[in-house]
């Protein structure tokens, strides 16, 4: 027993330095966790105070703006001037009365606006408006073209697979009730590395849209095989001219809204599809110089307008996912085409049928105010004959793209 007892109190203060060990690194674990957390509430606060600072004065904007003050409400560097003596009394109420006329002019278009925006045709279960007014997002694109062709020539079978550089640029826009503005930049054609121009113009509306794609290329490169033998294009043989033009109308379109997967001025609240119709237009001339090696040219015109059918679907996923996917094929009711060679100018055959077919794809996930996303729109105009001159131009452009509201 005098045993058990000395050892115990042998081993008694390892046992308490042991504990006393463990308490402080469990009170050094809290006192750290507790420091953390209100550095957590402190910031949590201050981002909390800028945003009801910000939201506060975008509401007194708002209200000034349905007041027909919108001007006026920021005039207080004219009163600062005023107050410091270098406005005189005359020169202040002029520009009081200026802002006054401004805002009057402002606030007239302004409501025409509004009765437009707030116009209700469309199924409220479905799609709505948003609450905001201002829309601002910040994109960055990136778009590409193929060309792909097989055929005979003199019984000798050829193919070939050339593609443009890719072509990126950066992108603000502004919209407006509805109403926007958009710049864009492409930071390799700045640095002059880049020698292809496009140019895009898009509307989508729930009922009628469009999109407009003119491209002229210089740097299709690639291969291509001739009677067994493969030879290379570099950049700069190969030049192209080309226009797209695909509009489509919505049945649905009381209940399912492109612009909300598209542009964002619309909120899907549920899933719905639609049936569409459309046309599609693409024209193109190819110039191929030293196609032989030996010198030659070879000039190719095609024209080709479509009609046709396609179908459309936004799945609403929760409160924060939409997800579109549609397709409108146009089968061709028209097509000019001929392939000059050197001097000889021959028009070129096709088969029946022919197709355009337009392809687009988004994602969004909406969270408050903001918004963030991607979307695809994918073109393929296949025509010729396999016998002659069959030829596919593909065209695609992919947008990633992040905004808020105001």
């Amino acid at each position: 027993m005098d045993k058990q007892l000395l050892s115990l109190h042998f081993h008694t203060p390892r046992l308490l330095a042991i504990i006393s060990l463990v308490v402080g690194f469990v009170l050094t674990g809290y006192c750290e966790a507790h420091a953390q957390q209100q550095d957590s509430l402190r910031h949590h606060s201050r981002h909390a105070q800028r945003r009801a600072l910000v939201d506060s004065l975008r509401m007194q904007m708002r209200q000034a703006a349905d007041n027909g003050r919108l001007l006026q409400w920021g005039d207080s560097l004219i009163r600062l001037k005023r107050r410091q003596g270098t406005l005189d009394s005359a020169k202040y109420q002029h520009h009081i009365q200026h802002l006054q006329r401004v805002d009057k002019r402002l606030h007239r278009n302004d409501q025409l606006l509004k009765s437009h925006y707030q116009r209700v045709n469309f199924d409220t279960l479905y799609i709505a408006r948003p609450n905001e007014r201002w829309t601002i997002k910040l994109r960055g694109n990136l778009s590409g073209a193929r060309l792909k062709f097989d055929g005979k020539d003199e019984r000798k079978a050829f193919s070939g697979d050339l593609k443009a550089d890719y072509r990126g640029t950066m992108s603000v826009a502004v919209a407006y009730r509805g109403i926007a503005l958009g710049i864009a930049i492409n930071p390799a054609k700045l640095a002059g590395k880049s020698k292809d121009n496009e140019f895009n113009l898009n509307s989508y509306g729930n009922a009628f849209g469009f999109d407009i794609v003119y491209l002229s290329s210089k740097t299709y490169h690639g291969k291509v095989t001739s009677d067994g033998y493969t030879s290379y294009f570099d950049k700069g043989q190969v030049k192209q001219q080309a226009i797209n033009l695909n509009g489509y109308y919505a049945f649905n379109h009381k209940r399912f809204s492109f612009p909300a997967a598209f542009t964002q001025s619309y909120i899907q609240k549920r899933r719905a599809g639609s049936i569409m119709i459309g046309t599609s237009l693409d024209a193109q001339q190819t110039d191929v110089a030293n196609f032989d090696n030996n010198g030659g040219k070879v000039r190719l015109r095609i024209m080709q307008l479509g009609i046709g059918a396609g179908y459309g679907y936004n799945l609403v996923l929760g409160r924060h996912w939409l997800f579109h996917l549609s397709a409108l094929p146009t089968m061709d009711v028209l097509i000019k085409s001929d392939i000059k060679e050197n001097d000889n100018k021959v028009t070129m055959p096709y088969h029946f049928p022919s197709v355009i077919i337009t392809g687009r794809g988004a994602a969004v996930y909406s969270w408050r105010n903001k918004f963030a996303g991607i979307t695809m729109v994918y073109n393929t105009s296949p025509t010729g004959s396999h016998n002659r001159l069959y030829m596919n131009r593909e065209k695609g452009r992919i947008r990633l793209f992040y905004g808020f509201r105001l």
